[in-house]
Formats: structure tokens, sequence, C-alpha cells
């Protein structure tokens, strides 16, 4: 393999986005020859040969938008501009003095906009099975699939799943039918965002939302969340949810409409450290008491667990664990 293939090759695995020119046609004295290629990044770094110097700059400059667009484009290049330009066609002047004229074909690659799914119920599959028809490179994560038997909060857990490198526009959808919603939330709160939707009712989301803000989420992070999540279409069962889910992301995305999210690096949920020595904490299947609401709770199938003063203690979601993590003898002493 070339250099140039070896380059691309690492790109792709990567997931960064290109954009591969290839000379089509040119006229002499162009210094091209036909099949030609060069790759330009999105940060406007090119290698390969597609012409002189004097076509560089147009070349990184059309790939640019090719990145932003998400679509391929022909591009003229010619010192002798025809009457009428063909549809499809974009005509920039030549600068070089020996004039010439070259054609190339502009073709963006891993541009498809990751969709994050946070979530093992059926609508998080529906809407990962249906994402790639619609252009969009899905990746699930969720509590259910993380590491059991470590004693890393759970917003960490999912947060460990993502490891994206790509940086192309991200949409992130929690559908955990309430199970962790939450911590959802703040794990794609550190991700860049075009969306964020949650899967939920509005008299659901009302609870969430000051949950959110009990967690210490910021308020700007509140009020960019989508919930419910979905066009209103009268959906029914989880192909349908997806399908609106879908169809109200790809309004966003074709639109440029809403706001967007910035992403942050903190933990807004992370626990005072007086209350968590991070320990290791061994898997253990063992059936006890949910000490905030009690539910009975399996420790070793829980992903929402927290140690404290030696012992492991379970919970059946998010917000009892949040709640017994603030004031751990005050829910021991109720139980007493």
């Amino acid at each position: 393999m070339d250099y140039l293939g070896e380059w691309v090759k690492g790109l792709d695995e990567r997931v960064e986005p290109y954009v591969v020119v290839t000379v089509v046609r040119r006229v002499r004295p162009s210094s091209a020859t036909v099949g030609d290629k060069a790759v330009v990044t999105a940060d406007g770094e090119m290698k390969g040969f597609v012409g002189g110097h004097c076509t560089r700059d147009l070349v990184i400059q059309q790939a640019k938008k090719c990145l932003a667009s998400g679509e391929s484009k022909l591009l003229l290049i010619t010192a002798q501009p025809p009457a009428e330009v063909p549809e499809g066609v974009t005509v920039l002047p030549m600068t070089c003095a020996s004039e010439g004229t070259v054609e190339l074909f502009l073709e963006p690659k891993n541009v498809d906009p990751l969709l994050v799914i946070v979530g093992d119920s059926p609508i998080a599959h529906a809407l990962a099975d249906l994402a790639p028809r619609f252009t969009l490179r899905p990746h699930r994560i969720s509590l259910e699939e993380a590491v059991h038997g470590d004693a890393e909060e759970p917003v960490v857990k999912l947060r460990n799943q993502l490891q994206l490198r790509s940086s192309a526009p991200v949409y992130g959808v929690v559908a955990t039918m309430g199970l962790y919603d939450v911590d959802g939330l703040l794990a794609l709160a550190s991700l860049p965002l075009q969306y964020l939707g949650l899967v939920t009712s509005p008299r659901r989301w009302a609870t969430v939302r000051a949950e959110l803000a009990e967690a210490g989420a910021a308020e700007e992070l509140i009020d960019f969340v989508t919930a419910p999540a979905g066009l209103d279409i009268g959906a029914v069962g989880p192909q349908e949810i997806a399908l609106s889910i879908l169809a109200q992301i790809v309004e966003r995305r074709r639109r440029g409409s809403g706001s967007r999210w910035e992403g942050q690096a903190a933990l807004a949920s992370e626990v005072s450290p007086t209350h968590s020595d991070h320990t290791e904490v061994h898997e253990v299947h063992q059936e006890v008491v949910d000490p905030v609401c009690g539910m009975t709770v399996d420790v070793g199938k829980s992903p929402y667990r927290f140690e404290w003063g030696g012992t492991v203690y379970a919970f059946c979601c998010a917000g009892c664990r949040e709640r017994f993590a603030r004031d751990p003898e005050r829910y021991l002493k109720s139980r007493a």
C-alpha cells in the first residue's frame, strides 16, 4: 500500500472525515493527469497531487465545503470558463500563469453523523437498526452491557463505552425507559451535540428535569433536552416511535433548527468522595432491600450500587442511589 493509502487507512480507523479528490479531465498545460488523487482532511491538510500550487488552495476550500454539506461535487478550474455552466458543476478561475484546465471529483468520506443511543430497550434497538437508512452511524451504549463488579459511577460506566474519535456532528437519544434516564443524559453531556432527545412522557420529564437539576446539571443542558423525543405522528410500538425520533433528527439536521450543546467534561453527578473510598467491589449475586424505597434488588445485577462504611448497597434506580449517597445515615436509620 502506498503512503496515501496508509494515511487514508488511518483516517478510516479513527473515523475522521476527509475528501478524496480525483482528476477526471485536464487540458494542457495543466500539470495534473487523469487519475491523479489527493486527500484533504477537515483541518485542511492535503496529501497527494491533483495540480500545481495555484489550484491547491481552491481544492482545499472546496473540500471543506464538501465536508460541511456531506455531498460530492464536480469542480472545474479553468482560465476559460464556459458560457453555460453545467448543472452540478462548480467553476472557479485558473490563477496559474500557464493557464490550462483541470476538472476534479470531490467525494467526502466518514461524514455521516453519529447517533449515540443510550439504553437496551426495544426502542433503543429499533433506533440502532433504522439509523443507517437515514445516513446516521449508530453507537449504542447501556448499563446492562457495562462491566459489572467495579466501583465506578453509572455515568462513568456509560462514558467509558463512548470512546468516540469522530469530528462529525453527534446526535444523542436516551431510551432507557426510565431505568437510568438521568445517568444517560449526563453521560451524553460530555459530547458536542446537535440534538439530545429523551424517550419519556411529559409527566415523567418533569420528574427527570428536577432530578437533573438536583444532580447539578447545567440549566443550559436541561433546556437543550428534547423531551418527549420525536415528532407527534401518533406512533405506536418501538419501530414507529424510533421513526418519529429519526424524523425529528432529520429535521434538525437539514434545517439547522435548534440550539447546540458544546459538551462538558465535568461529571455533574459525581458523589462527594467523603461518601466513598473507591474500594473494588466484587460481583455478588445476592438479593437485598433498596434502603431508600424498600424494593428487592439483586446486588450482582443492579448497575446502581454504592459502597459506604465497608458495605455495598444496591438500588432500583439512579434516583434512589443519588438520594442515599447524599445522606446514607438518614436512610439506614429509617430502615433499622
